[in-house]
């Protein structure tokens, strides 16, 4: 492909993108006197000082939204609360791999194109404003800003090389009921003694 046509594609790809900017830039304005004031320093919710400290973006909260997408499994109550449900799911949500296990297959694809590469980049470039963003997603049952680059990670499993059965149907079956679980109790009532839900947004994993 020539540069020319390279640029004139690009320009075409971004035309859209570019309107929607334009659109949201001009709605801040007219809401908030300001293009890039989005609203969330006039919300009154409980984490609010935490934006005012740390910001929407920072550092601070990357640990903490790690530690959901790698380890946040269901737990398994104490006796004495064993009764209401035999396990809880915290509402930060189920680590990644858990909801979605085919996800390990990209550890180690067969085949490495420069599709390949392009689209962990791709997923990088989208994942990581949400590594470093003040709100785990909470409240959910999985992660759901995967969602915003999901798409990508089943096109690296496609192009992987690897042959999608097995071991590899047993974990999609796995997602399917475990994701089917999530769809069925997630806000249900009846089933609100399978969620823990902390207020504060402090507690992510089983307290003592």
């Amino acid at each position: 492909m020539s540069w020319g046509r390279f640029v004139k594609s690009t320009l075409l790809f971004a035309l859209p993108i570019a309107a929607v900017v334009a659109l949201t830039l001009w709605h801040n304005q007219a809401r908030f006197g300001d293009p890039f004031e989005v609203g969330y320093r006039y919300l009154s919710v409980v984490w609010q000082k935490r934006i005012e400290k740390w910001g929407l973006f920072d550092y601070h909260y990357l640990p903490r939204n790690l530690g959901v997408i790698l380890a946040n499994l269901p737990w398994l109550p104490a006796k004495a609360e064993a009764a209401a449900a035999p396990f809880q799911i915290n509402a930060h949500g189920l680590a990644l791999w858990f909801t979605t296990p085919a996800f390990f297959w990209l550890l180690w694809p067969k085949h490495k194109t420069t599709p390949h590469w392009a689209l962990w980049i791709t997923v990088a470039l989208v994942a990581l404003p949400s590594l470093f963003y003040q709100n785990t997603g909470w409240i959910q049952f999985g992660y759901r800003f995967s969602n915003d680059y999901a798409v990508f990670l089943f096109a690296l499993l496609a192009l992987g090389g690897h042959k999608l059965r097995g071991l590899f149907a047993v974990m999609a079956v796995w997602a399917i009921a475990i994701n089917a679980f999530g769809a069925y109790s997630f806000g249900r009532p009846g089933m609100a003694a399978y969620y823990f839900v902390d207020a504060t947004q402090k507690i992510i994993f089983q307290p003592d």
